[in-house]
């Protein structure tokens, strides 16, 4: 099952998709709503027991909250998905990767890290982007920056092609910091 599918079978689940797709924060924040939403509409029932009407009016109001939720979910993530996959942005990633590669090799490793970050931005997931802003960052003497991206490498790293190389580098830098 291809990338694609994979985030839109867990977008199923509000906020899944997005943590699949390396967007950690929109994930939360949207699992969070529909978390409140289910629960207002089960406090609702409760509610409803004793009230009347009002327990049906927040529940409906609670129930669309949650649709509504569940709706922007998937749709966000289908929208994501085929921006990644469009040529164009894909185009675009390989550019500034290999950009980020000269600027590396030339030793301007401000621009190179700015063309990584811009690999990133079209696509957060991108394990070889990360590796590189990584070993970016360290040759800039940022080693807490390298760390952090060596460490999201790993996460989003599916097929482990960079394990050995960033286990490496983080014992390196754990020693010389």
């Amino acid at each position: 099952m291809g990338r694609r599918w994979k985030a839109l079978v867990l977008a199923v689940i509000p906020g899944f998709g997005h943590f699949y797709l390396g967007r950690q924060w929109r994930g939360l924040f949207v699992f969070g709503l529909f978390a409140l939403a289910a629960n207002g509409m089960y406090l609702a029932i409760e509610m409803g027991q004793g009230f009347g009407d009002v327990g049906e009016e927040v529940f409906a109001l609670c129930r669309g909250a949650a649709v509504a939720v569940w709706a922007y979910s998937v749709l966000h993530v289908a929208h994501v998905v085929r921006r990644f996959e469009t040529r164009a942005v894909i185009e675009r990633k390989d550019y500034h990767f290999k950009r980020g590669l000269v600027q590396c090799l030339a030793g301007s490793f401000g621009s190179a890290e700015s063309e990584f970050r811009a690999v990133l931005k079209l696509d957060p997931a991108d394990a070889d982007a990360r590796f590189h802003l990584g070993m970016t960052c360290a040759a800039l003497g940022r080693s807490r920056d390298a760390a952090k991206a060596f460490r999201r490498c790993l996460a989003d790293d599916p097929g482990a092609k960079w394990t050995w190389e960033v286990k490496g580098q983080l014992d390196k830098l754990k020693s010389s910091g």
